[in-house]
């Protein structure tokens, strides 16, 4: 039986924030190789997407920050963002891919909803809340 993974961190919402997301996905391959690739892959690119939304659409001022934990179990992965952005108005179930195949934006949030099978939304007093999962196998 694997060791269950966790890790964490808080860190401001900018690109080198992005960078980190990466570093933990590549210590969770590195502590859980049993997981298979494709889950792995496929969950860092909407964890990276959920952390980048932030990161684009957050204000300069006052600086935002991010936090991200990761948890993997034999179950699955589970991811929470929390942010500490002006609550955003998203509807989740609204999301879809654009119909121009060449649109540049538009569909991150659509393509998370993809990619996992739990994916959520909630608006905090000052700030939200991102959790997604995925089932391993």
């Amino acid at each position: 039986m694997s060791e269950p993974f966790s890790a964490s961190f808080v860190a401001p919402a900018d690109l080198a924030t992005i960078e980190r997301v990466h570093s933990m996905f590549e210590r969770l391959g590195d502590e859980r190789p049993d997981l298979p690739e494709q889950t792995r892959s496929a969950f860092e690119l909407a964890v990276v997407e959920v952390v980048t939304n932030v990161v684009q659409h957050s204000p300069d001022r006052p600086p935002v920050t991010v936090e991200l934990r990761i948890v993997a179990t034999p179950r699955g992965l589970e991811a929470v963002v929390t942010d500490d952005a002006p609550p955003a108005a998203v509807d989740l179930d609204a999301a879809a891919l654009p119909e121009d195949d060449l649109a540049e934006s538009g569909r991150g949030l659509a393509l998370v909803g993809l990619l996992v099978d739990r994916f959520e939304h909630e608006p905090l007093a000052s700030g939200n809340r991102w959790t997604l999962a995925v089932e391993a196998g």
